[in-house]
């Protein structure tokens, strides 16, 4: 799709699903997909599709590692051990995670989604660590404990 395309399309989904935040690449395109989204958005606001008092979505950026194959291999080992998984039909995207070939060379633009995605709610998947419940643990004196230890560990 073309910049206004996909913005007007991002903009539009994060409406109707109330969404609080949009990610976006940051490593290429990074002003001008924050441009496109805050344009669409007053566009549609202006056009009476988005109603005026609705505030746009905080747009979040999220810097990916260079490579298509460095990029998915996190992504791609979390799905296969059932820590990432898709919620409904996303035929398209399936069929690129299920196909893509790293000597391919075409750049599947949902993989590259998928993963900015992934990368945004699991920051840690990223740094090649793996996100996971811990085991309960009694509290150890004299350790500092923060607000998420409770919820996870970097393992790595």
């Amino acid at each position: 799709m073309s910049s206004a395309e996909w913005s007007m399309a991002a903009c539009q989904l994060a409406y109707r699903t109330n969404a609080s935040i949009i990610y976006v690449e940051w490593n290429f395109g990074r002003d001008m997909c924050v441009l496109a989204i805050q344009t669409s958005w007053e566009k549609l606001q202006r056009d009476g599709e988005i109603p005026s008092n609705v505030l746009m979505p905080a747009i979040l950026p999220v810097r990916a590692k260079q490579g298509k194959l460095l990029r998915a291999e996190p992504i791609a080992q979390q799905m296969v051990q059932d820590k990432v998984r898709l919620r409904g039909v996303f035929t398209d995207l399936e069929r690129e995670w299920s196909t893509w070939q790293p000597t391919d060379p075409d750049s599947p633009g949902r993989i590259d989604a998928s993963c900015v995605l992934v990368y945004g709610l699991i920051p840690e998947a990223n740094q090649g660590a793996i996100v996971h419940a811990p085991l309960p643990q009694a509290p150890q004196p004299g350790r500092v404990s923060g607000a998420a230890s409770a919820y996870g560990r970097r393992i790595g």
